[in-house]
């Protein structure tokens, strides 16, 4: 989740401050950790590589999953990512031989190329499309770009989750479990359904996923009264 443009070092949605918001609140992650890696062991795609797409630190990733490929090639823009990512998980990629690789870079710009030199990949997007509307100046552009992904990943295994909405929510509130939906569903209808008070922000993935692909929607309290709602799906 890092910025675009520059070092990547500060931005509202990644850089320094999102490491160590996660170092100070990822405990507090267990159970959304492992809905997350629960989901990604559903995931049948058959591949040997994976192109981790905006891994960031893989904060929410499971050793045992990324164990399970042979080679690895991540892209972020964070020039912190690939210390944090080996400090997490680098003892289990090493113990099972996984290559791992990194490119630092605007994975959007550069989806064609990856496409191409990675054909047998499958793709996951972790955690990073939410966040694309914060890095484009032109109104109306992100939600363009995560509409298009679909059709630009045709033919391709992939998955991606990813925030849906995200709010303020009272601390010491019960917080919904997870829920199942069958096809794309408008975040009007979504707030609705998670019973939230207050506002919530759209992060405009609505239609990331083909629109009548299986989803699980997931709470994430990623800091006492902040909570995100993640969607998540594979595509085959």
């Amino acid at each position: 989740m890092p910025m675009l443009n520059g070092a990547g070092l500060f931005s509202l949605s990644g850089g320094l401050a999102w490491h160590m918001r996660a170092l100070r609140h990822r405990k507090g992650w267990s159970q959304f950790i492992a809905a997350v890696n629960w989901w990604l062991g559903t995931w049948n795609h058959g591949c040997k590589g994976l192109l981790l797409l905006g891994p960031s630190a893989g904060w929410c990733l499971q050793g045992s999953f990324l164990a399970g490929f042979q080679r690895i090639h991540a892209i972020d823009l964070d020039p912190l990512a690939p210390a944090f990512f080996k400090r997490l998980h680098g003892s289990d990629l090493g113990r099972v031989g996984t290559t791992l690789t990194w490119e630092r870079g605007d994975f959007f710009e550069r989806l064609d190329d990856l496409l191409r030199l990675y054909p047998g990949h499958a793709i996951l997007f972790t955690n990073v499309l939410g966040q694309h509307a914060l890095h484009q100046r032109e109104p109306g552009r992100a939600e363009s770009d995560l509409k298009a992904l679909a059709t630009r990943l045709l033919g391709r295994q992939w998955a991606s989750f990813h925030d849906r909405l995200s709010g303020t929510w009272p601390t010491g509130r019960p917080i919904p479990p997870a829920f199942r939906l069958e096809k794309a569903e408008e975040a009007t209808v979504l707030a609705a359904r998670v019973a939230g008070q207050g506002e919530w922000i759209d992060h405009l993935t609505t239609h990331v996923l083909p629109d009548n692909c299986k989803r699980i929607v997931m709470p994430w309290p990623i800091t006492p009264g902040k909570l995100h709602w993640i969607e998540a799906g594979h595509v085959a």
